[in-house]
């Protein structure tokens, strides 16, 4: 009998755990090949770990542009869910682009990194200050609660990114950090976690990088080009990782800098 109880016990444990996990991801639809309209192509799956803001407007697509302008070096992408574009735009537009569940009818939304809707409605300048809120907390958290709740998630979805909070998170906090020693001792135990987490830094620091004026620095473009090109032969073999959570994100960040490339 106590072999059955400890049994079911652990079934139910081990269930949970996955649902949790599960869940943890944000998942997306309609963004693919057979719906893709104008702008940057990308995928459900780069859409992990950014700030997105959804317009389902086209009456807006034109006046996006320049948000879109203004944020896309950081870990963010505006994403159109338009049927057709009257304007020229190059951020991303999918026809029925959404979040896959409760996806929010307004004209406007803003989606955190963890899959939190941070902003609902149809006015663009609020939609624009909960975008910048939003970025502003993923890459700087103001609190202990913040922190955990990013790294709580990127412990699951995205390993590179949790590798570098953590260290990060241990400086900044060291006492309340202590919690997630163990697990980070596991998160180190990860396949090429450590190259995983070098790519995603190295493709942050690029994509910010490609904003300096080139007609200024000839020679400093010329040479952050061949490190941008060493780099993508240097960690592209981690797309074909095992682990499925290393191989999406390291697509992801090879994405950006294969973007910062046709870009210069």
């Amino acid at each position: 009998m106590k072999n059955r109880i400890a049994f079911v016990s652990a079934l139910t444990a081990m269930t949970a755990a996955l649902a949790a996990s599960a869940g943890s991801y944000v998942e997306w639809e309609n963004v693919g090949e057979g719906t893709y309209v104008a702008g940057r192509r990308c995928s459900e799956g780069y859409l992990q770990g950014k700030v997105v803001l959804v317009c389902r407007d086209a009456k807006m697509a034109g006046r996006m542009e320049e948000i879109w302008t203004s944020f896309k070096t950081k870990p963010f992408v505006l994403l159109g869910a338009f049927e057709a574009t009257p304007e020229k735009v190059t951020y991303p537009v999918y026809s029925g682009a959404s979040l896959a569940n409760n996806a929010p009818e307004t004209p406007l939304y803003v989606v955190e990194e963890t899959g939190r809707i941070r902003y609902k409605g149809k006015d663009e300048r609020t939609a624009t200050e909960a975008l910048v809120s939003a970025l502003t907390d993923m890459e700087s958290p103001k609190n202990v609660a913040q922190w955990r709740m990013f790294l709580d998630y990127e412990l699951v979805a995205l390993p590179g990114r949790a590798y570098l909070r953590f260290q990060e998170f241990k400086k900044k906090l060291p006492k309340d950090a202590k919690e997630y020693e163990v697990k980070f001792a596991e998160l180190s135990k990860t396949e090429n976690v450590k190259k995983l987490a070098e790519l995603v830094k190295f493709a942050r620091e690029a994509k910010d990088v490609r904003a300096f004026d080139p007609k200024k620095a000839k020679y400093q473009q010329s040479r952050f080009k061949k490190m941008v090109e060493g780099a993508i032969a240097k960690y592209s073999p981690l797309k074909e990782s095992e682990d499925s959570r290393v191989r999406q994100e390291a697509k992801n960040a090879l994405a950006d800098l294969k973007w910062t490339l046709a870009t210069l």
